[in-house]
């Protein structure tokens, strides 16, 4: 029982449519360089949307609006000009190139405007959006949209991401989902799922007892997650499609972890039995493929990485918890961590070439990355509170990670290469945990 406390103890310590048109883009990128936290970011406008008919309240264009600006603030790379100094009304300015004066976007120092229409009927809506270099005088980028009013934040998300690919050479993260464990509305932990701006709250669980540890599939379809509402734990499969969940029991012990390989077809999972805890290969329903270690201590905390290929654990073969990578296939193991006494919560960046975790010093926790071959950790998070279950997004510039730095635990966005981190993802009553940041959502 001594075991069993013990791994349970290590584990939980580390516990619509879019159409290109005429709106295509017409010359080179744009460049930005961000060195750091107080780095001068670009300054950008966001102008209402013109209505071209059926938005006569401005609430279909106002959604795409404040999505587009908190989507791109959280960015880290733009500083959003206040829209009570713009001098231009959009609904009587025009949008496209030729329509409008750059000279009253230049007045307000913007460097960059963004400005489109929107059509509302019956049948839907059509919304077009622009990206204009206000010192140059040209347009940037273009997309247009059609979807119901429903699909409106989204297509601003698509827009954000748009916009980074076009400033950076990169797709920005947004059209993506957040999952986490949330003790908001009660004392119980319930897994959560949200847009990354905070947007489209849902509640996956409703259970009164602790849930734990989500993590996506590849196409977001499906979420794993640890529940202890049978009184023992164990995983469940939610598909978010059919919204029904498969239980994930082991004839070899309880099952204490695990997590959803990047197709959906396979699991690992963390199984205790007598106090020891070892890693198994698990079909999506449960069926065992293979045993992956075989050690008389813990070995808990699984990622598999984005081409399906490896794992990367917390293993306490050496005597105190550091991180290993093995291949899924089976074979030895390589120890990847050895500063620290507590290293765990291994996750791999989505080209696969590093791992971020954290790691315990002077009894906090902060975040760390490492090169998946081994190498000098890097520190991240700056020692503010304790920093917990980092998450890449699926760019690989931003972590996603829970931090007690503003007395209740929130998730917090990081941009790594400089260590700024942004804002917090999360708000409200009760402590927020274990963030799992999906892969992008479909077309």
């Amino acid at each position: 029982m001594t075991r069993v406390l013990a791994a349970c103890a290590l584990l939980c310590a580390i516990v619509f449519a879019f159409i290109p048109g005429r709106a295509a883009a017409q010359s080179g990128p744009i460049t930005m360089r961000i060195e750091g936290p107080g780095s001068q970011l670009s300054t950008i406008a966001v102008s209402g949307l013109k209505n071209l008919g059926g938005d006569d309240d401005h609430h279909i264009g106002s959604a795409f609006v404040s999505t587009l600006r908190r989507d791109l603030d959280l960015s880290g790379y733009f500083r959003i000009i206040d829209p009570h100094a713009y001098i231009e009304d959009p609904q009587t300015s025009g949008f496209e190139l030729g329509q409008f004066n750059f000279a009253d976007w230049r007045s307000i120092n913007a460097d960059f405007v963004v400005k489109g229409s929107v059509t509302a009927s019956d049948s839907g809506v059509k919304l077009t959006a622009y990206l204009y270099d206000v010192a140059q005088q040209r347009r940037m980028m273009g997309k247009n949209f059609t979807g119901d009013a429903g699909d409106v934040p989204r297509m601003a998300r698509r827009f954000a991401d748009a916009i980074l690919e076009a400033s950076t050479g990169q797709k920005g993260p947004f059209d993506s989902k957040l999952a986490f464990v949330s003790t908001r509305g009660g004392r119980f932990k319930e897994i959560y799922t949200q847009s990354i701006d905070g947007q489209d709250l849902f509640r996956l669980t409703g259970n009164p007892t602790i849930n734990l540890f989500p993590s996506f599939d590849r196409s977001t379809r499906y979420v794993l997650y640890l529940s202890y509402k049978s009184m023992s734990p164990a995983l469940y499969l939610a598909d978010l499609n059919e919204r029904r969940e498969t239980r994930i029991d082991s004839p070899h012990g309880l099952v204490i972890g695990g997590t959803l390989s990047p197709d959906g077809e396979q699991i690992v999972a963390a199984i205790e039995r007598d106090g020891v805890t070892n890693l198994y290969l698990l079909t999506r329903d449960g069926a065992e493929i293979r045993q992956l270690t075989d050690t008389s201590g813990i070995n808990v905390s699984p990622a598999i990485s984005p081409d399906g290929e490896s794992l990367a654990y917390t293993s306490d073969r050496s005597g105190t918890p550091q991180i290993y990578i093995m291949s899924l296939a089976g074979g030895d193991p390589h120890r990847i961590t050895y500063s620290g006494d507590y290293n765990t919560t291994p996750a791999f960046s989505p080209k696969g070439d590093k791992l971020a975790y954290q790691s315990r010093v002077n009894g906090r926790f902060d975040i760390w990355t490492i090169p998946v071959g081994g190498g000098d950790p890097v520190q991240v998070t700056d020692g503010n509170g304790s920093n917990e279950y980092p998450s890449w997004s699926p760019d690989g510039r931003y972590l996603a990670f829970s931090s007690t730095r503003g007395h209740n635990s929130q998730i917090y966005i990081m941009m790594v290469s400089n260590r700024k981190i942004i804002s917090a993802l999360t708000e409200g009553d009760g402590n927020d945990s274990c963030p799992a940041w999906s892969g992008w959502l479909g077309e």
